[in-house]
């Protein structure tokens, strides 16, 4: 089975269901299930800095704790959303392949002769300094990630992205298009949330 995050969550999952038959099962597997994961992701030191300062705005503006964990978590939160509406693995690709076009990579796709197959190959600029993000979220939310991807894996085979892919390419996303003032409703909306949470 092909892991989609560093945690293996779905290969755990897996594995679980069939343990999960006794009270005792059934208690484990239920705290287990509500745990949180770490999952590490690296960045551009200039985004990385850039969403600390933005982090900081909304942190001042709102005056509850932002942190980029939040924010990426926000994020993914919408990316869940986006394919809870769009239940369509081809959707969820292109979308993931649109933001991968505009991202700090060079990407060419290969198309396999006489197949529907194409094959991402990507060359990385690693001149630039690259940030840890040390990212906490609700397991349940992680192994929705996987499930997404696994059923990606059934239409576009070796599409090659995996959770902490999918939270870099949201992350510098998000943050390239603010700096450059193409999402100028973002604070608008994340202090909606927040104050929505409150």
């Amino acid at each position: 089975m092909k892991n989609y995050s560093q945690a293996r969550l779905l290969e755990q999952e897996l594995s679980m269901i069939p343990g999960a038959k006794d009270f005792l099962g059934k208690l484990v597997y239920k705290m287990h299930k509500s745990s949180t994961v770490l999952l590490v992701v690296e960045v551009p030191v200039n985004l990385y800095l850039r969403a600390e300062v933005f982090c900081e705005d909304i942190q001042d503006l709102s005056e509850t704790s932002f942190e980029q964990n939040d924010l990426i978590n926000l994020l993914y939160n919408d990316f869940l959303l986006f394919a809870k509406k769009n239940p369509d693995p081809q959707t969820l690709f292109k979308m993931l392949t649109s933001i991968d076009s505009v991202s700090a990579r060079e990407r060419t796709f290969v198309n396999e002769e006489n197949s529907s197959v194409y094959k991402a190959i990507y060359t990385e600029n690693r001149d630039v300094p690259m940030q840890e993000l040390h990212i906490r979220m609700r397991r349940k939310a992680a192994l929705r990630g996987e499930v997404l991807l696994a059923d990606m894996e059934e239409v576009y085979p070796n599409h090659g992205y995996t959770l902490e892919k999918v939270f870099e390419l949201l992350y510098r996303d998000f943050i390239d298009k603010f700096r450059k003032g193409d999402n100028t409703e973002a604070v608008k909306a994340i202090l909606s949330l927040l104050s929505d949470d409150e």
